[in-house]
């Protein structure tokens, strides 16, 4: 592995190679003492780094809640545990939950081919179902437009979106990579609205938000503070509201609002098997190239996880659920400093209280320093000490925390394609490096 190519991972999250092997873990009971998560956030509220709401769920039960901030912070409306975020591609797990249960029902088929909706969409005569579900379809991701930041704000109707995307030329053969593509899952929604002869938002409503008792959970529009929805913001010097995305070019792929507890009702719903067959939900958690059937799968603190995360306007979110622990987790923010990905870490480390080990200072000493690759004398691994704990460092631009495991074993938690892993001799001189089913040993210059 090269050192090229860990950047990337380490800055994309998309790009590694994921380990299918299981590790043992307790399932964890629910927290007695949530001082430690409410310090956190409270830190995040004082500082002016975050502003969101969180909900934890154990075995369906809500464990856990906390809002800080504003959702206009105009007016100082202050956040509630209710308040309404735009869930951005967290939709797309919305999505392809509706078309296995229209698989189910017998009137969609993974297989069969979409030349019979899009004839002009390129190869749509070799693009099946799968490939759209899969990101495995080659067809142009039309957030990647160059003229994307000019429409955005717009309306755009469903035969205009339409038109645009059967305009571009294919990225790929459809099935032989994965690349991930909004445009697949607004063409999903286009088959839903086919298949019901009804709209994607009465679908969803009649599907997944009545039958599940999501109350706080729809299709949005123009964002409506007086609903209990919030605006999203982005920092110069100041928090600014950010232009909003119409929602006419987010329909399956990101047009959903929710908030943390209806999340984690829908994910514990849909990974229980109280949605779809084992079968489906056991197809839809296969992962070929990094990503699932509308999922992906985490990997945090060497526990295994499913779900996904969203990211529109200002708004991020992550909503994970952990089957060995009958955990769901689902964090939204409206305005953060802070990367989402490095919050949720954080609050899990508390939560899951074995997750953070001790080790001294100066036994934390002997792991710093640089490190060579025994295969490639190139390739280079440099470690910092910042307390009881140590920074990797790649190419002085990307640093970050890692969090010690015990046994002389760091890991780098990502967001997508799991951790990796780093384990030090006791006297610091040799370093195995673990990341997905690559194993590298490096020896102190």
């Amino acid at each position: 592995m090269k050192k090229s190519i860990c950047f990337i991972i380490a800055l994309a999250l998309f790009s590694c190679k994921e380990n299918t092997g299981k590790t043992e873990v307790k399932k964890q009971e629910p927290v007695s003492n949530t001082s430690k998560i409410d310090s956190l956030l409270k830190k995040y509220e004082q500082n002016g780094g975050f502003m969101g709401s969180l909900a934890i769920s154990h075995k369906g039960k809500i464990v856990y809640t906390n809002a800080i901030g504003f959702s206009d912070i105009e007016t100082k409306k202050k956040s509630t545990i209710d308040t309404r975020y735009r869930i951005g591609s967290i939709s797309k797990t919305f999505t392809a939950t509706l078309i296995f249960k229209a698989i189910e029902e017998d009137k969609l088929a993974l297989n069969q081919t979409i030349e019979t909706y899009f004839p002009n969409v390129k190869n749509a005569k070799k693009i099946t179902i799968a490939h759209l579900l899969q990101h495995r379809s080659g067809i142009h991701n039309f957030t990647r437009d160059k003229s994307f930041s000019e429409f955005r704000t717009h309306y755009k109707s469903p035969t205009a979106m339409l038109t645009m995307i059967s305009g571009y030329d294919s990225d790929f053969e459809p099935g032989s990579t994965g690349d991930y593509s909004n445009s697949n899952y607004f063409l999903l929604s286009l088959i839903l609205e086919k298949t019901f002869d009804a709209t994607y938002e009465h679908i969803l409503e009649e599907k997944l938000i009545k039958p599940l008792g999501l109350k706080n959970t729809y299709s949005g529009k123009e964002t409506d503070v007086n609903k209990n929805e919030c605006y999203s913001y982005v920092f110069a010097d100041k928090w600014t509201k950010f232009p909003e995305t119409d929602m006419s070019i987010t329909i399956g792929s990101g047009s959903i609002v929710s908030t943390p507890k209806d999340l984690n009702r829908f994910m514990e719903a849909l990974f229980t098997g109280k949605i779809l067959s084992t079968e489906s939900v056991t197809l839809m958690k296969s992962i070929k190239d990094n990503h699932g059937w509308g999922i992906f799968r985490y990997k945090i603190h060497d526990r295994e996880g499913y779900g996904h995360g969203g990211h529109l306007d200002g708004f991020r979110s992550s909503s994970i659920y952990f089957p060995e622990e009958e955990l769901s987790f689902t964090l939204t923010t409206n305005a953060s400093k802070t990367d989402v990905n490095t919050i949720y870490s954080e609050i899990l480390d508390l939560y899951f209280s074995d997750a953070v080990k001790e080790i001294s200072e100066s036994e934390v000493e002997k792991f710093a320093g640089a490190y060579i690759s025994e295969e490639d004398r190139k390739e280079e691994m440099v470690f910092v000490k910042d307390k009881a704990t140590l920074i990797h460092v790649i190419s002085d631009e990307f640093k970050e925390l890692l969090v010690y495991k015990g046994d002389n074993r760091f890991v780098m938690n990502q967001m997508h394609g799991g951790s990796i892993s780093f384990t030090f001799s006791p006297d610091g001189k040799e370093l195995t490096l673990e990341q997905g089913d690559y194993t590298g040993v490096y020896r102190k210059e």
